[in-house]
């Protein structure tokens, strides 16, 4: 893409939605002109005509000739549904390697069997029940005998009853040469074997199978760059242009994905299918849904509570009154909490990552539905990390398609002219950790703006909202007095922080979160914490 480059148009295409916007050249750089978000059963053509003739009724000037619109260009992704595994390994450390690259890639693993003789009746279930898409079995050569021994008997037995089902892959990762009789070509799989190394962001059977996954849930068809790709590499790109760490953040209907960056390239990157917003548990499964529920500040009765939770997954469409809006919000709390337990357990964890990102960029419709007070509350809920961060929201969803671009400098020239223009200030987050004992000063937080200053005191276990308008730069000058901030006693700290239409949440809470063990006093605690974060939403 170059400034001579006329009018286009960007889709992300969703498993329960589409987003999509036009852009076009304005007066030397790229402006993005109007954008839309539709469930995914209409028409594409029909959202992108309605964009152009949009931006044709206000000013046609500002882009091509309206009637050329079906053919300007058009930068596109696609994400799909979460493929469904089974995983059978000899002993424990092979499957957890094996399900570490498994569920990394973004699959959904639906049972694990790391035995060598696993419970037939079990065993057979799992690997029939219909909504499966393959059955994995790993093995390695780095390992004694009796367990490669054990592993080749495992390959046949899912070989066998792959043979009841004309659907289901196949796939060995690692040392496995016999062909399974009556099991399709086209259904069998070669991938390499469970790394017994240190765990690493990346792996070769954790891109493998994130091919593989790909391939079955697209029915084989290529359908060009993966939406969870794209984003990840627009992240990066941010990062470098924003000399800063950048975190993306994206919950989507299928899975969650979490990108961390810096100018000098990605450090680590998860795609955790348990982090869908509203995963298909829920309608089935009431432990499931009891853990969204402990977020819900709704006042009905347990009944009424898990019919609308599941009625919203069953409908994510459907209309936003009250307490949709308040179960909306409970479910992205969960859903980021399952993110960061998914994070923290994946491959990479516990390397030099654990410092906030300066940035935090929000992908996912369900950001769009909440005022922006009540988004920051929810990532600082879910993501409990001290730190100070500034919150974005890709509220088009248009970093996915342009990372779809594939030469790196035509998306920076492109990110740097749509910044302003795509990603939405939601405003700012300082999680502190806890201060000390609740009743006793844990010091001072000073805030400059070029607006005036202001003085908090910081207390144990609260959450105070400060007005931080969008645009505004705010210089924060902590003073600990006798307690600890971000991990460090006694020290003074200087951070800054910029504005949003959420304002600045100073978050003071423990890590990890703690709420009443009664449902009454959890509502009660959880309604004191949002009540500033809804006022003047009439909800």
């Amino acid at each position: 893409m170059t400034q001579d480059t006329p009018s286009f148009f960007t889709l992300d295409r969703g498993t329960v939605s589409t987003a999509a916007a036009l852009i076009a050249p304005v007066d030397g750089r790229y402006r993005m002109l109007a954008s839309a978000a539709a469930p995914a059963a209409i028409d594409p053509e029909a959202l992108l005509e309605d964009l152009a003739w949009r931006v044709a009724r206000t000013d046609a000037s500002v882009a091509a000739p309206l009637d050329d619109w079906r053919d300007w260009s058009r930068l596109e992704v696609r994400t799909f549904r979460t493929p469904r595994a089974c995983l059978i390994a000899a002993s424990a450390e092979t499957g957890g390697l094996l399900e570490d690259a498994v569920a990394g890639a973004g699959w959904q693993v639906t049972a694990r069997f790391y035995e060598p003789d696993p419970d037939l009746i079990a065993f057979g279930e799992a690997c029939l029940d219909p909504t499966v898409d393959a059955i994995f079995v790993g093995g390695r050569d780095d390992v004694d005998e009796a367990e490669r021994d054990q592993a080749r008997l495992l390959w046949p037995r899912a070989g066998a009853l792959a043979r009841w089902r004309d659907d289901v892959a196949v796939i060995a990762c690692g040392p496995f040469i016999e062909r399974p009789e009556g099991v399709s070509e086209d259904r069998l799989y070669s991938l390499p074997a469970p790394e017994g190394a240190a765990a690493t962001s990346e792996s070769q059977l954790r891109g493998a199978a994130a091919q593989v996954g790909a391939h079955l849930v697209q029915g084989g068809e290529p359908t060009g760059i993966d939406g969870r790709a794209g984003l990840r590499a627009s992240i990066s790109s941010l990062a470098a242009l924003l000399a800063d760490r950048v975190e993306g953040i994206e919950i989507g209907a299928a899975a969650g994905s979490r990108t961390l960056a810096q100018a000098d390239g990605e450090l680590r990157h998860a795609i955790v299918s348990a982090a869908a917003l509203l995963p298909s548990e829920l309608l089935h499964d009431d432990d499931a849904a009891d853990a969204v529920l402990l977020w819900s500040t709704t006042a009905a009765d347990p009944a009424t509570r898990l019919d609308g939770l599941r009625e919203l997954a069953l409908h994510p469409w459907s209309e936003i009154d009250r307490e949709g809006l308040h179960l909306r919000l409970a479910a992205l709390r969960a859903a980021l909490e399952r993110l960061r337990t998914g994070w923290e357990a994946g491959p990479g964890a516990g390397r030099a990552d654990e410092d906030a990102a300066g940035v935090l960029v929000l992908s996912g419709g369900v950001f769009a539905t909440l005022p922006a007070a009540a988004t920051a509350l929810a990532v600082a809920d879910g993501i409990r990390r001290p730190g100070a961060s500034t919150i974005l929201h890709d509220h088009a969803r248009v970093l996915a398609p342009l990372g779809a671009l594939p030469v790196e400098g035509d998306r920076r020239r492109l990110l740097a002219d749509l910044m302003d223009d795509c990603l939405l200030p939601i405003g700012s987050t300082l999680v502190t950790g806890a201060l000390g004992q609740r009743g006793k000063s844990g010091g001072r937080l000073a805030i400059t703006t070029p607006l005036g200053e202001d003085e908090l005191l910081l207390e144990p276990g609260q959450l105070q909202l400060v007005d931080l308008p969008p645009g505004i730069v705010a210089r924060l000058d902590i003073d600990p007095a006798e307690g600890a901030i971000l991990g460090v006693e006694g020290q003074r700290l200087t951070l800054e922080v910029s504005g949003g239409l959420g304002g600045l949440l100073v978050d003071t809470r423990e890590i990890p979160l703690e709420l009443p063990d009664g449902p009454e006093q959890r509502r009660a605690q959880l309604e004191a914490w949002e009540g500033p974060a809804w006022m003047g939403s009439d909800r």
